[in-house]
């Protein structure tokens, strides 16, 4: 027959305490973090699958990065066309203006000297940059896209940006011959004069053929351009798409965490109460049963 030892009782009733002061613990631990998966024994399921929504979400947040930087320059980019239309338009007056008979020689030269400035300012734009590198350089690793005599001194592979978990990648920008085309510089002309220089040198010499001529290639230049705008345009909108997307899949990711990782927080503040109220039950039970002994007085 087994005998019941105060020893074995007290060893009983205090594993019993610390199991209902665990429970307890862990409901408060719950709580104050909102989750109900501390460590991977709490579900190894559950865990498993947070893991899996995490990294997932991570990955979204990098292609979100990836979709900022490149919309922010493709902005960049168009900010600069919108410039050079604004500035095209002006060498368009004046060649017009120049073409006329009523206009001096001198009169001409001054909107040659006024057309001179103008390239100096389309060059000014055409190595426009973001985040130290020349929007217009392709990805050439260049401090310019373009030298003093419009030399272009990029490349033609256009920057490009993984936005999508599939293989593809998107350009998040336009080299400067997609762009600007002759304006600087034209191999196939006398002297690899670009357009802008062919325009000033016409009004200098009063050439009313070569200044028509300059204005068919500087309305050429314009369309060209705005073309250019057109392309960032439309994967500008593509990147807001995909971003579009992005975001709704991120958004359930999130609640499909919250889901696995999250606790029902009336549910368990209901616990904890409970769980109070029976470790405070536990402790005055045992402080009944388990009364102490003359050698608990003699030790």
């Amino acid at each position: 027959m087994n005998r019941v030892t105060p020893s074995s009782q007290s060893q009983q009733v205090t594993a019993a305490l610390q199991a209902s002061l665990a429970r307890l613990q862990a409901t408060q631990d719950q709580i104050s973090s909102g989750r109900r998966l501390g460590k991977p024994s709490d579900s190894p399921t559950d865990t498993a699958t947070a893991m899996s929504l995490r990294s997932d979400h991570q990955r979204n947040e990098q292609l979100d990065r990836a979709i900022d930087d490149g919309s922010a320059r493709l902005a960049t980019a168009d900010q600069a066309l919108m410039q050079t239309d604004t500035l095209l338009l002006r060498v368009r007056q004046l060649l017009l203006a120049g073409s006329n008979d009523t206009n001096t020689a001198a009169e001409r030269s001054a909107m040659a000297a006024e057309l001179d400035q103008l390239r100096s300012s389309l060059l000014d734009v055409a190595n426009t940059r973001y985040l130290g590198q020349p929007v217009f350089a392709g990805t050439q690793d260049t401090e310019n896209a373009y030298d003093v005599s419009g030399a272009y001194l990029g490349n033609t592979s256009p920057v490009e940006r993984r936005v999508t978990t599939g293989p593809d990648r998107v350009a998040v920008g336009i080299t400067g011959p997609e762009a600007f085309g002759t304006l600087f510089a034209d191999p196939a002309a006398a002297g690899g004069l670009g357009v802008l220089a062919r325009a000033a040198d016409a009004l200098r010499t009063g050439d009313r053929t070569a200044m028509q001529q300059a204005l068919t290639d500087v309305d050429a230049a314009s369309d060209t351009v705005r073309t250019s705008q057109s392309i960032v345009g439309s994967r500008t909108s593509r990147l807001e798409s995909v971003k579009t997307v992005g975001a709704a899949a991120t958004t359930r990711m999130e609640t499909q965490l919250s889901t696995v990782e999250g606790i029902d927080l009336a549910k368990a503040l209901t616990d904890l109460s409970i769980q109070q109220s029976a470790y405070q039950a536990a402790l005055s039970a045992t402080a009944k049963v388990i009364q102490p002994s003359i050698l608990d007085f003699l030790r």
